[in-house]
Order: C-alpha cells, then structure tokens, then sequence
C-alpha cells in the first residue's frame, strides 16, 4: 500500500469518505478557493524552479498557471485574480529578506514503513546560512495560524518526518507561509512522537488495504458529501 499525507487525513477523518474519494472515484468540485489556493501554489513552484527572482517573473508566472475552474462568472474570477496579483506582490517583496537560500521546490519524498510506502511532496526546502533545515508549506487562506498549531500540524509532523526519513534532511524548523495573509509562522521542530506517528501511518495504511471503511460521523458537518452520503449526520 502507498499512502500520502492527503489519504492518511482522509482516512483518519472518515474512512467512508475515503472509499467514496479513492475506491469509487467520487470527485470533488473545484470553488473559488481551491481555484485560488492551487493557481498559487502553481505559481509559486513555477517561479522558484525559474531562477528569474523579478516581481514580473512571479507575476507572470501567475498568469501563465492560473485556473479558470471553479469560478461562478467572469467578474468572480476577476476578483480573485485580482487577489492572487495583491498577494504575490507583498510576497516578493518579503522574499527579499529571507536570509535563507532555496533548496528544494515541490520536492517529493519516499519512506518505508513496514510494509507500506509513504510518499509526500513539500512545498519549499530552505537551508539556512548554519546548514539548517526548513520546511516550508504553503497556505492561502484568509487567516493564520498560532505558533502552537503550526507546533502540532499533522501535515507539517508528516513533511517533517518524510524530510527526515526519506530525504536525509533533518528540519530545525517548520513554517507555515501564509502568502494570502501575508505572515510566516516559524517554530522549532520537535522529533517527539515521531515513532507514533509512523505507526499510525502504517495502521491507516493497512486499514485501507483491509477494506476497513466504517464511516464516522464526527466529520459530517464539514463533509463535502453531507448532502448525499447515506450515513450523514449533517443533511
């Protein structure tokens, strides 16, 4: 079995959800805001691997990765653009005192665990003038989160852990970059529970592979399927 960070979270949330993503192919429609979230993070990654660092360059980047999907009307989309040029331009301009060089963009990892695969992409790998390492996960959503959230991010513990155990590079610290909000939330990475949350990994995994799909309720009123899955709490 191979497992990604976006399958473990599912699973972990409802794994009814996950047969009616990933077994029954159920998709879910693009919104504005995942429109807008995937066109940065397209952007972003294009502009990186570039080497051109102008505001132009960026900019230019966002034109050519932008996603019309997901847009009720033109002058919905108009805005959003609109959003995603303002955002990226104060971006570039905090770019510029980073102190940290670039390392790795979009970069993939790979680990065994027991008899499973895990697999994951970072956004951005910064490398500090001391040789530490930084991973950085991008999020474009309106607010940001406090330095204990980003502390005890599943997301941020699994990208750590895949930097360390399929990568080699051991980070020293996580950041949130909230390129809409414009704020950058950095803590030191703690390693504790690491050997925890590869065994959890590896139970998601085999449940998966067991066909181990009872659903749990718990998730049901921030569903995307509330409205028609048969064992919803939240019609």
């Amino acid at each position: 079995m191979e497992i990604s960070y976006t399958r473990y979270r599912i699973y972990r949330e409802c794994p009814w959800k996950y047969k009616l993503l990933f077994v029954d192919g159920r998709k879910i429609a693009m919104t504005p805001k995942s429109s807008f979230g995937l066109s940065l993070h397209r952007a972003l990654e294009t502009w990186l691997r570039g080497g051109e660092i102008s505001l132009e360059s960026l900019l230019s980047a966002l034109r050519s990765r932008w996603l019309s999907a997901g847009y009720p009307d033109e002058d919905a989309e108009s805005r959003w653009y609109a959003k995603a040029e303002r955002a990226l331009t104060r971006f570039h301009g905090e770019e510029e005192s980073r102190r940290t060089r670039t390392v790795a963009v979009e970069k993939e990892f790979i680990w065994t665990s027991g008899a499973h695969q895990v697999r994951g992409m970072i956004d951005r790998v910064d490398q500090g003038p001391d040789g530490a390492y930084e991973i950085i996960d991008y999020k474009t959503g309106p607010g940001a989160p406090t330095e204990e959230q980003v502390r005890k991010d599943l997301q941020m513990r699994f990208y750590a852990l895949g930097a360390k155990r399929g990568l080699s590079l051991p980070p020293s610290t996580l950041t949130v970059d909230c390129v809409t909000a414009g704020e950058r939330v950095s803590v030191p990475y703690d390693g504790a529970g690491e050997d925890s949350l590869d065994a959890d990994i590896r139970a998601a995994a085999s449940g998966i592979e067991a066909a181990a799909f009872a659903p749990d309720a718990a998730y049901c009123p921030r569903c995307d399927f509330r409205q028609d899955c048969v064992y919803s709490a939240a019609k």
